[in-house]
């Protein structure tokens, strides 16, 4: 059984990164994962870490940084991993700082799971793990994308590696149940992303007041999604958001359940890599309204609507046209969703991929 060594920034946050590091460890039974977190881990990924031979954490604050990177090498030293996979900027980093030097030295592939379209809006800690990214990413055996946007995006700020490739993100099918049309008042639109500039939060309350009067309601899922958050409120009140037209659910643990009492997902992002949510609304059956960042526009296809990032009054009119369509028209358009996700965005296919990149199949 072949040994794979997961090394990622964070196991403890809910984030694209750490829910296909979970999905790629538990469709993989024949491989004998082991997982080390810069930062923590705890039980979100109780699933996944079941599976895995070992996981650590390093508690890494960045001013510990030498202290991690001898213990990560100590555990590679230890391990001796078939292959090393990295997710996301820091692990990726500090991995291949780690493996420097070292006589039986594993390939150590990266993976990109951000998206960089505007690099100076960066975290400091961001733009120093970018900076040290662009000079050793010539020193990875390979680096996976999880959308052909961030590709791009990476190339052109200066990441050079022979073996750069993309390998989109994949989802549990059966974990997310088919929902059969049904027809009724109002319209609920969801939503599902943290509280964060980057997910448009204010796109999406310019949208929901535009379609004040119209028989919609949304339903707003995320961390911070709440009253108890001053930024939200406020913006809640700036723009004169009817509280009869929302219901603010926070972060949600059940996500397959939200999809499935949606009838239309709505996602207002300015930058995103490979969005997951889209993915998880189509498996669902809930066709979706998107902006056109990174690879949204390319997952959700001819099968919803594809907008321009900030712009409010399109994703209204778009909500608005799904509204007039006709009951076999939305029913061909929950069909659509599910079968593009069956066809192109499935952990069976993704894990196939990952086994032949790591040459381990």
């Amino acid at each position: 059984m072949k040994k794979v060594l997961h090394v990622i920034t964070n196991f403890a946050a809910v984030g694209g990164a750490e829910m296909m590091l979970s999905r790629l460890i538990q469709a993989q039974p024949d491989c004998q994962h082991y997982v080390v977190a810069l930062m923590q881990i705890n039980q979100t990924y109780h699933a996944a870490l079941q599976q895995c031979a070992a996981h650590y954490a390093l508690h890494w604050n960045g001013l510990n940084t030498l202290q991690s990177i001898f213990k990560l090498r100590k555990i590679i030293q230890d391990i001796q991993p078939d292959v090393i996979q990295g997710w996301m900027y820091h692990a990726n980093v500090l991995t291949t700082l780690s493996t420097m030097g070292l006589k039986t030295k594993p390939p150590v592939f990266w993976g990109i799971h951000h998206s960089l379209a505007s690099p100076k809006e960066e975290s400091r800690s961001t733009k120093i793990a970018l900076q040290l990214s662009r000079y050793l990413s010539s020193f990875a055996s390979g680096i996976i994308y999880c959308a052909q946007s961030a590709l791009q995006q990476h190339q052109a700020f200066g990441f050079r590696n022979p073996r750069q490739l993309v390998i989109p993100n994949g989802i549990e099918l059966e974990r997310f149940q088919f929902r059969s049309f049904s027809e009724h008042s109002p319209l609920v639109v969801g939503f599902a992303g943290r509280f964060h500039p980057a997910k448009g939060y204010a796109y999406l309350l310019e949208t929901i007041v535009r379609l004040r009067g119209y028989p919609v309601r949304f339903k707003i899922a995320g961390r911070g999604a709440n009253l108890d958050n001053p930024e939200l409120h406020a913006l809640l009140e700036q723009h004169q958001v009817d509280f009869n037209q929302i219901e603010l659910l926070d972060q949600v643990e059940d996500m397959p359940n939200f999809y499935a009492s949606l009838d239309l997902f709505l996602m207002t992002s300015i930058t995103e890599g490979f969005p997951n949510v889209l993915v998880e609304a189509m498996a669902s059956g809930v066709p979706c309204i998107t902006t056109d960042v990174g690879d949204a526009g390319l997952i959700v296809a001819d099968t919803g609507y594809v907008v321009p990032p900030r712009d409010a009054t399109q994703m209204a009119a778009s909500i608005l046209q799904y509204l007039e369509l006709s009951v076999q028209e939305k029913q061909q358009k929950q069909n659509n969703a599910r079968s593009r996700i069956e066809e192109n965005f499935t952990i069976q296919a993704i894990r196939q991929n990952y086994l032949h990149v790591w040459n381990i199949a």
